[in-house]
């Protein structure tokens, strides 16, 4: 009996869960058979490997120079990517999975890798 109870609360919780919340559940689930590391796992300072999805690019002005940023989730947690001297990448779009791999540094709070090696997963 109590493992029928535990499938219906499985059950309740995927249909009470919000898109955004099965999306994460996906994107995590995803970059944990992987092997990547998973974005609340990672510190500062850590040479990384990530996998998650494009949420957003930017393009950042820098001087006379432009920086193209891109937000990337994993479920757990998000990471900018940023790439000094670039405002676009062929393949790099929102929505487009990636993994990347770099040293994760903190610029004002929030955790970037700059310049990171990456490869397009789909």
């Amino acid at each position: 009996m109590g493992e029928r109870r535990g499938g219906f609360r499985q059950a309740m919780r995927r249909l009470l869960q919000s898109d955004a919340e099965a999306a994460d559940q996906v994107l995590a689930q995803e970059a944990k058979k992987s092997g990547c590391t998973q974005v609340t796992d990672c510190h500062v300072r850590d040479r990384v490997n990530l996998q998650g999805m494009v949420n957003c690019l930017t393009i950042e002005p820098r001087g006379d120079r432009r920086w193209l940023e891109a937000e990337l989730t994993d479920g757990t947690g998000k990471v900018t990517l940023v790439w000094m001297g670039r405002d676009h990448i062929p393949g790099i779009e929102s929505g487009r999975r990636l993994r990347v791999q770099g040293r994760l540094a903190n610029d004002h709070g929030r955790k970037v890798i700059f310049n990171p090696e990456y490869r397009i997963v789909g």
